[in-house]
């Protein structure tokens, strides 16, 4: 009996070191899987997202600004002729120019802000890393988390539109840094994109020192 006892005990005993040695494999092999095959497929295709709805966040703050607050091309760009009604001066109302830029930036922000709180949808299927899954299954929201504030900067375009004709572009580059929240892991994405403010086509020639800036 004694024996017998201890014989089975061992035999349980290896058995459930079996067990626990195949669980063991098996998370091992779940981990590797995670982090080699389905996160780099989440993060491409989160990226993806972000940067389009960074975009269209973008995009309609500026017409929203424009639209709301009637800006036109003379409002931002004063042009003064000479006598000889040659382009003498291209100022650009600073001052506006930041006001607006300010208030985009910070509906920008805020848009972003909420987009965090609800976050993006993947679907269920995407996690298997498996292509033809990736639009399979319920969709599950990934948390964004905005770090740090949104940056712009002023840019002032000039090209030639024809003969004594240039096209002036006036534009600002729009950065921000969202994080996705994975399990286990996160992820920090840089979106960058140049937004139209506004654009004109000036008659007449413009000084080099501007076409060159």
């Amino acid at each position: 009996m004694g024996t017998c006892g201890l014989k089975r005990n061992k035999t349980l005993k290896s058995k459930l070191g079996i067990i626990i040695s195949i669980v063991l494999v098996f998370i091992i092999l779940i981990c590797f899987y995670y982090f080699k095959v389905v996160c780099p497929i989440i993060e491409k295709l989160a990226g993806e997202k972000v940067k389009a709805i960074t975009t269209s966040i973008a995009t309609k703050a500026v017409g929203d600004v424009m639209i709301n607050d009637d800006i036109q091309y003379d409002d931002l760009v004063k042009i003064k002729y000479n006598a000889n009604n040659e382009i003498e001066l291209i100022e650009i109302n600073s001052v506006r120019v930041n006001v607006i830029i300010h208030e985009i930036t910070k509906q920008i922000q805020d848009e972003i802000a909420d987009l965090g709180s609800g976050g993006i949808s993947i679907a269920l299927g995407t996690f298997s890393g498996i292509p033809f899954l990736y639009d399979v299954g319920p969709n599950l929201s990934i948390k964004l988390v905005q770090v740090g504030v949104v940056n712009t900067k002023l840019d002032s375009e000039f090209s030639s539109a024809g003969i004594n004709q240039t096209l002036h572009k006036l534009s600002f580059e729009v950065s921000a840094n969202v994080a996705l929240i994975l399990p286990i892991k996160n992820r920090i994405y840089n979106t960058s994109l140049e937004v139209l403010l506004c654009e004109s086509v000036i008659v007449g020639k413009v000084p080099q020192i501007y076409m060159n800036n």
